[in-house]
């Protein structure tokens, strides 16, 4: 087997599609953060895949935008929100 490249830069890719990932919950406070998305209903899958929606979106606005050079993790420090708009049933006569 061939010993890899001392200088050769070693690039983390994420697991194939379709593949199964495992995330470790750390600590109290990683186990607070998930248990606070999946406080809308959701679970734990479905938490880290709009969590990682999510923060990749912000990464790639800041490269793309030349905030940050890419592959530089931004310092993300607010969010805009949607105002929340309540869903009108049918049966609300107003």
């Amino acid at each position: 087997m061939a010993k890899p490249n001392p200088t050769e830069t070693r690039r983390n890719l994420p697991p194939a599609v379709g593949r199964s990932m495992s995330v470790r919950i750390l600590d109290e406070g990683m186990y607070d953060d998930l248990a606070v998305i999946m406080s809308t209903g959701c679970d734990a899958s479905a938490a880290v895949r709009q969590a990682l929606l999510i923060l990749a979106n912000v990464y790639y606005e800041a490269w793309s935008r030349g905030h940050y050079p890419h592959g530089v993790a931004p310092v993300i420090t607010s969010a805009n929100l949607q105002p929340y708009q309540p869903v009108r049933q049918a049966d609300q006569a107003v």
